[in-house]
């Protein structure tokens, strides 16, 4: 996790380090990324960086961190202007991740294969031992807490904070799995826009909510 030297930094010192960490990790995916480019574009000298953060992962977790958290605190915020109404809380959310994630100025980090990233992170020796106090999972965990909390249980088939938590699962599941469909895309002949990304995602989180079966009135 970043060290105290970091924290420590002036605000413009701060910032002018999480620029060059964006502009690097919008290059390249974090097997290729480079510390003596950020050094470069933070125009600080090497060894500082490493007073700073133990290695580049530590930045990349930091610095993926405070995104994650910001987008998890928008869903927080959604499903307490919905009163606590997952599935109209996920459709808003996802309209904000399509802005964050496809069009935002980190776009090209989420496009470098962030779930690559996050095993090669996770699989370094020096992270391993970090992972249970490293403060982006404990930021997570202390935020999808209280949006466990703040969902109204009485409109789901689920009976217990368990259930809610595999409910949810699910939910993001398809979510990334539909953005990660349309990164995919652009890689094809047959690229997806992004009016089919969310009427895509619309059609599955109906389908979650309601269910694939028909009616029998439908059936007639």
């Amino acid at each position: 996790m970043p060290k105290a030297t970091f924290f420590n930094l002036n605000e413009a010192k701060k910032a002018r380090l999480m620029r060059a960490a964006q502009h690097e990790f919008s290059r390249a995916p974090l097997p290729e990324v480079s510390v003596s480019a950020i050094v470069a574009d933070a125009q600080i000298p090497r060894g500082s960086f490493y007073q700073y953060f133990e290695d580049k992962e530590d930045l990349y977790f930091y610095y993926l961190g405070t995104l994650v958290n910001n987008m998890e605190q928008h869903l927080l915020n959604l499903i307490k202007e919905t009163k606590g109404d997952l599935f109209v809380s996920m459709s808003r959310f996802f309209d904000y991740a399509v802005e964050e994630v496809i069009e935002g100025p980190n776009a090209d980090i989420f496009k470098n294969d962030v779930a690559t990233n996050f095993q090669h992170a996770q699989n370094s020796n020096r992270f391993g031992k970090d992972r249970a106090n490293y403060p982006f999972f404990k930021a997570m965990r202390d935020t999808e807490d209280e949006i466990n909390q703040s969902v109204d249980q009485t409109k789901l088939r689920v009976t217990n904070s368990v259930e809610l938590k595999e409910l949810q699962r699910l939910i993001f599941m398809v979510l990334v799995h539909t953005i990660g469909h349309y990164f995919h895309s652009q890689k094809t002949d047959s690229p997806e826009n992004l009016a089919d990304v969310k009427a895509e995602f619309s059609m599955t989180l109906d389908w979650l909510a309601n269910g694939a079966l028909k009616s029998k009135k439908e059936l007639g």
